[in-house]
């Protein structure tokens, strides 16, 4: 009986049902091909109307003074750099003008030499005569008759006529005396040239060298005059030679023409 009822019994049995994906046809494909197509267009669209799309008057004030405060700044620096640049221009004419200054300044106080010439020169002395208006002689060397005293006595030297002028040194030397003669010579002075000859000037007014002084030819020594023994003012002028007087006007002669000897040779 158990086994009747089996038999006739139903059986509901369950049966597993799979869901299968939806099929994709190459339509559908398509179709979101376009639909993609389409979205992106209009992104696009609405990415250019954001893009070109007329910016609000604040927002252009805003882009306006971000611009002006970029250009001040940019000319700011410019001008910053430009006023360096004259400033510094301005300082390095200052120094050269002050360099230039100092230059001349200085040049003024510099003392400017010739160049040394190394060549051989002959090297001859100067002479000059003891009166400058000629020599005329109004008592000659030698014995004669004393114009105070009226004696004989040797004239150690020649008078020369001479009014109060200027007397020069005959030649280069060294003053051994000036001053006063007692003996009669009045104002007086004498100059030793070379080693051996002395000149000596008297009756002076006035003398302007004294002993150790070193004269040259043409120095004015002395003025002529009145002083001492003396019947009006002239120029006693006279030489000695190793300590012997000697005729003064040979003396002279003998140094003139030495001298024009000694032009010509160098002329020549």
């Amino acid at each position: 009986m158990f086994s009747i009822q089996m038999t006739n019994a139903q059986f509901n049995t369950l049966t597993r049902t799979s869901i299968d994906k939806e099929a994709v046809t190459p339509l559908d494909v398509d179709k979101r091909k376009f639909q993609n197509q389409k979205d992106d267009q209009r992104e696009k669209k609405s990415r250019g109307i954001k893009l070109f799309s007329s910016p609000s008057k604040a927002e252009l004030k805003r882009e306006i003074d971000s611009m002006k405060s970029m250009l001040m700044k940019t000319n700011s620096s410019k001008i910053k750099e430009q006023q360096f640049n004259f400033k510094r221009i301005e300082d390095s004419l200052i120094l050269i003008l002050k360099a230039s200054a100092s230059l001349k300044k200085n040049s003024k106080s510099l003392k400017t030499f010739n160049y040394v010439d190394d060549r051989e020169v002959s090297i001859t002395t100067k002479i000059h005569m003891p009166l400058k208006n000629g020599i005329a002689v109004t008592s000659p060397f030698g014995t004669r008759t004393h114009p105070i005293f009226g004696m004989h006595k040797m004239h150690n030297g020649a008078d020369i006529k001479a009014y109060y002028e200027k007397v020069y040194a005959v030649m280069d030397g060294v003053v051994t005396d000036s001053g006063w003669d007692s003996k009669g010579g009045g104002n007086y002075i004498k100059i030793k040239h070379a080693s051996s000859v002395v000149t000596s000037y008297l009756h002076l007014s006035e003398i302007y060298y004294k002993a150790g002084e070193i004269v040259k030819a043409g120095f004015i020594i002395a003025k002529s005059g009145n002083s001492g023994h003396s019947t009006g003012a002239h120029l006693h002028f006279s030489v000695s030679e190793n300590g012997e007087y000697i005729n003064p006007i040979h003396f002279l002669n003998d140094l003139i023409k030495a001298n024009n000897l000694i032009a010509t040779y160098h002329a020549n």
